[in-house]
């Protein structure tokens, strides 16, 4: 768990000081910022998708996950939850739950939270979680001085969701085969790239209800 507490810890501590920041920026200089994360963000996504394989598996899987996420309600309930800590703490102007909802996926599916936790929970150290903290801490630092408080508020989902997969490894690691591994990150790229247009308003993905993608795609690989 050593490498998923200091990630958390670098997440809140960059955006605590991205929303000190951010204070000072005018409103032109934000969007900036913004835009020029949005296209990071998007070339991260599309530098992980490529790492993918058994596209039709991906496919398969993040339409299946995309049917159940809206069945499910995922990006509502999502939201809600951080409009609902937003109006309980009175933070931010709007944007928290944007926020807290855009970096929760953000910092939560790509290949390296995944790697990371397994790596950890395995006992093979915390090396890739330690590289994940540093990107993690530099974006957040960047994209809370434009979305405010809701950006530091997702180090708990970091916690939560990296913890979870850290113990989970301990007991079923070894079934994450190169090809499933491959596989996840091959959609969560693709979820990524997804994130990065919505940040720069080109597009309105419900990026959240495709996330049950990330467990049918490598459970069709499995079964093929």
């Amino acid at each position: 768990m050593t490498g998923t507490i200091i990630n958390a810890a670098v997440v809140l501590g960059g955006g605590l000081l991205g929303v000190l920041i951010g204070s000072r920026f005018q409103e032109k200089t934000s969007e900036t910022v913004m835009q020029a994360v949005s296209l990071v963000v998007i070339f991260i996504g599309i530098e992980t998708a490529s790492k993918g394989n058994h596209l039709v598996a991906i496919l398969i899987g993040l339409v299946i996950g995309g049917i159940i996420g809206e069945l499910l309600g995922l990006e509502t309930h999502l939201g809600h939850l951080g409009q609902a800590v937003e109006k309980k703490l009175n933070l931010g102007r709007g944007r928290f739950a944007l926020g807290f909802v855009t970096t929760t996926i953000l910092f939560c599916v790509g290949p390296m939270a995944i790697l990371g936790s397994i790596q950890d929970g395995l006992g093979q150290g915390y090396e890739i979680l330690l590289t994940k903290s540093t990107l993690d801490g530099l974006s957040a630092i960047a994209l809370s001085a434009s979305l405010g408080f809701g950006v530091p508020f997702s180090a708990f989902s970091v916690f939560l969701y990296q913890g979870t997969l850290t113990l989970l490894a301990r007991f079923v690691g070894h079934l994450a085969t190169p090809e499933i591994l491959a596989t996840i990150s091959g959609a969560g790229g693709i979820l990524i790239i997804g994130i990065g247009l919505n940040m720069l308003g080109i597009t309105k993905i419900r990026v959240t209800n495709l996330l049950p993608g990330l467990v049918i795609a490598p459970i069709i690989v499995s079964l093929i």
